[in-house]
Order: structure tokens, then sequence, then C-alpha cells
């Protein structure tokens, strides 16, 4: 039995607007203090304990922060956030926020599956069940109550209509404005994000990751997990268009072998690079 994935991480909390960047800037402005602590955290934070633990995980999910010894450091996306969107007002970095929630399987598992799995219109029924059934053929131990817990959590995360009668439940995600899900009464539907709000850059960044720097077949990642094409809920077309404007600013080739399209990575660009050309340097 495999018991590797991570469930009932978040406290039943979604990411809430204004969190990530509060406690990125309180890490550089203080990295000497560990906000993560009971009476720190809801000192410098301003929230309860239980949303502290939850944005701890968040910002660890998301690749924003990591353990030095006994340190809670920035890593190196954490620092060029700071460095070059400090207040997390881009869609840039929310769409690499959700690219690394929606990568990482071990501790981010319905965020994982929702966009890597070909579930395009659902109720939340039936995005559980599928759930209960896919874990379960792979092996996984889990309970169903928490797989409907995080899927709560996702939902919310995606869909601002978040209204209850406790203000600290008022705050919406910023991952809904990717516009990556939509509701209609009680169904849901992935949709594409608009091609102006996510940059070939990001798309680049995904692919560089996949396929670590070698060459790949168009038709071949377009069902690959972890694909941009599965986690930006690309179509065909939009994704031929990423790849038309890569090719134009030099950072790929498109070669046809044996009747197929293979791209080639001509830079191999790291994630700083990616901040400096988007922001202008």
């Amino acid at each position: 039995m495999n018991n590797s994935l991570k469930f009932k991480k978040n406290e039943s909390f979604y990411i809430r607007d204004g969190w990530i960047e509060k406690a990125l800037n309180a890490i550089n402005e203080n990295p000497e203090i560990n906000i993560f602590s009971k009476n720190n955290g809801m000192k410098v934070l301003g929230i309860g304990s239980n949303m502290v633990k939850g944005l701890k995980y968040w910002l660890f999910t998301a690749n924003l922060i990591e353990s030095k010894g006994k340190d809670i450091v920035l890593t190196k996306f954490g620092d060029l956030v700071i460095k070059y969107d400090r207040y997390l007002e881009n869609n840039f970095t929310w769409f690499l926020i959700h690219y690394f929630l929606c990568t990482n399987m071990e501790e981010c598992p319905i965020f994982y599956g929702m966009f890597n799995l070909d579930l395009k219109s659902f109720s939340k029924n039936e995005a559980a069940e599928m759930f209960v059934s896919q874990f379960t053929d792979l092996g996984y131990a889990f309970k169903k109550d928490y797989i409907e817990d995080d899927l709560n959590v996702f939902l919310k995360s995606y869909i601002n209509d978040n209204i209850s009668d406790n203000p600290e439940d008022n705050y919406a995600c910023p991952l809904a404005n990717l516009k990556l899900l939509t509701k209609k009464k009680d169904r849901y539907s992935k949709t594409r994000p608009m091609y102006g709000n996510l940059s070939c850059l990001v798309i680049y960044y995904a692919l560089l990751s996949l396929y670590d720097e070698n060459s790949f077949i168009i038709e071949e990642s377009i069902s690959e997990f972890n694909s941009p094409y599965r986690i930006f809920n690309l179509d065909k077309n939009m994704f031929l268009q990423y790849l038309e404007e890569m090719k134009k600013n030099g950072l790929i080739t498109v070669n046809k072998t044996a009747g197929l399209n293979t791209i080639y990575f001509e830079k191999r660009m790291s994630l700083e690079q990616l901040f400096e050309e988007y922001y202008g340097g």
C-alpha cells in the first residue's frame, strides 16, 4: 500500500488574498524570526494559529519557502517574487504558483489530479468519486472524507463565490483571477485562460522543467502529465500559438522528423532569467 500522498495539510483553509505577500515580506525582512511559531505567526500575520499552519503548507507546496536546518527561508522563486512582484499583483507570479501547486502530486494531490486528469466538466460528487477510484487503483491509502475536504478547498481556490457570515471566510483566493475554472449551478468546468494573461515564458518554463531541457514531440507532449497543455487548460490551437511565440523569440526550434514535429530548446533560461525577461531586466 502506497502512503505517500498528503491530505488535509491545508487545515481546511484556501489561500486568502494578502496572505502570501505578507508572509514572504515578513520572512524577507526578519529572517531570524520564525513567523510560523504559534505566537509569532498570530502576531506577525494577524491570523489564527490554524490559519498559520495552513499558510505554511501553501508556501512550502508552492515552492516559495524551504527548510535549511532549523530555519525556514525563501526559495529562489520566493526571492524572485520579493524582487519583482513584492505584492503579488501580476498574473505571471500567480500562474507560476498555480504551476508549482498543480505539479506537486505528493503534497497537493487534488490540485495535481484536477489539472492532469481528463475531467472537463463535473459536479463535486463526480470529482470526489473519480479521485477515490484513481487513488485506489494506484494503491494509495486515504480516507474519502479527506478527499472531499481537500476538494472543497480546491473549488474555493479557483471559484470566487466564497461568501459567508464569518468575515475570515470572505477573502477571495487570487488563483480565482486566473479564470481556469467556472461554475454553473452545481457543475464546474475547466476553462482556457485568456492568451494575453498567460505569458509564453510560463509555458516555456513548464516545458523546460518537464523535459529536462531535452527535445520532445509536440503531439506526445499534449498527453503528458504535468504538460502545460494540461496544467493550464490549453487547447491544441492555443498550445501551438504559444510554441510559435517561443519560436519567434528564439527560445525553441521546430523540426519535422519522420512526420512528427520535434521541439528543440535553443535557450535554457533559469527561473531568474525568466523573471528578468518578463519584467524587462
